[in-house]
């Protein structure tokens, strides 16, 4: 792949608005992808729900050695961010850096991958944004079990992630008994109920929201309740979004808002919504210490390996215990108006890969 097939190939890519749940814009894109790769590779398109997948294999099967996984979804932006622009080395537009950038690549190494008969599998799901349940979590869950996964969606400064944070998203309903604001006490109020928990929740993780750390943090994310102002609120939500390291556990998050409950007798409903499970990569595995070497060579400079507070399609493959290579060329601004790569660092992380996957 040259420099002006990944600028070509990327322009059109973006042009794409390929939000999750837009099923046709998705399947158009995809559609692009299918007619770049190479004849004798088997593809396979998982349709669920709203996502949609594409696995694309050198040899079929549900173990490949090497699962290249990437998602073609991005995040809502305006009409201009859709046509990419090129200014010096950057590559401007929605996506370039999450990450439609990986796609050109993922498909020029599986056509050589399939040339040296090498265990390769392309992957791109179109739901990641959303938490990827009707996209990786599906496959994941029909046994689909790569050995390595190469996962270029996270990473700032060309740093490697050697672990992510799950995540617990929690949806709590507190019913109440509505009466005239003048008389509360005839009433019951919803809101209160769900104003108690929370401050007890921010008593134990509060002090973890306001400085870095690699601890559970909790963030109040909505509280919808109440119709008018002059009456007791008979109906409450809050939804709680909880970051959690490999130390702790979802089953641990919700037995302490399950105990609080308990404890000040409130009458809240507890359900789950977007859940994942940590991700963590051992350093010292020898394909870790392969991929390091290998692309600190091509960078010409130290990787520094991070922990990283975000969550990917990985998580829904935790269990594998997979060692999964989260590392990416330069870019930033993702999700704002100026989201961007840099073309020639692209280059550069797609001759590591290729030295890495010995296809050079």
């Amino acid at each position: 792949m040259t420099k002006d097939d990944l600028t070509k190939q990327l322009t059109d890519l973006v042009a794409f608005k390929t939000l999750p749940g837009e099923t046709e814009e998705n399947s158009r894109a995809l559609d692009y992808v299918v007619k770049m790769i190479g004849g004798g590779i088997d593809i396979e398109r998982v349709r669920n729900g709203k996502g949609e997948v594409l696995i694309a294999q050198v040899i079929k099967g549900n173990t490949p050695k090497y699962c290249y996984m990437v998602h073609m979804d991005v995040v809502a932006g305006r009409d201009d961010q859709f046509v990419m622009k090129v200014e010096g080395e950057k590559a401007i537009g929605r996506g370039t850096c999450d990450m439609k950038f990986s796609i050109p690549l993922g498909v020029a190494l599986l056509n050589e991958a399939k040339t040296k008969n090498i265990d390769f599998c392309l992957m791109i799901t179109t739901d990641e944004e959303v938490g990827g349940f009707e996209g990786a979590k599906p496959v994941a869950d029909r046994g689909f079990a790569p050995k390595i996964f190469i996962v270029p969606d996270g990473g700032e400064n060309l740093s490697f992630v050697d672990k992510a944070k799950g995540v617990c998203q929690l949806r709590l309903v507190s019913k109440g008994i509505p009466a005239h604001a003048s008389r509360p006490w005839l009433g019951k109020n919803a809101i209160d109920s769900l104003v108690l928990l929370g401050a007890e929740l921010l008593k134990i993780y509060g002090k973890n929201n306001l400085i870095e750390s690699w601890e559970t943090t909790m963030n109040i994310g909505t509280i919808n309740g109440g119709v008018s102002t002059n009456q007791v609120c008979p109906e409450a939500e809050m939804k709680i979004d909880f970051r959690y390291p490999e130390k702790d556990s979802i089953e641990n998050i919700t037995s302490v808002v399950e105990g609080i409950i308990k404890n000040l007798r409130l009458e809240i409903e507890v359900s789950k919504l977007s859940t994942g499970l940590p991700t963590f990569t051992d350093i010292n595995d020898p394909e870790v210490t392969k991929y390091l070497r290998v692309m600190e060579e091509a960078f010409g400079k130290k990787i520094v390996v991070k922990q990283t507070y975000g969550a990917s399609d990985a998580r829904h493959f935790a269990l594998l215990k997979s060692p999964v290579m989260m590392h990416k060329p330069l870019g930033g601004e993702i999700h704002s108006n100026d989201e961007w790569v840099d073309i020639n660092s692209v280059m550069t992380f797609y001759e590591g890969l290729r030295k890495y996957l010995e296809l050079t």
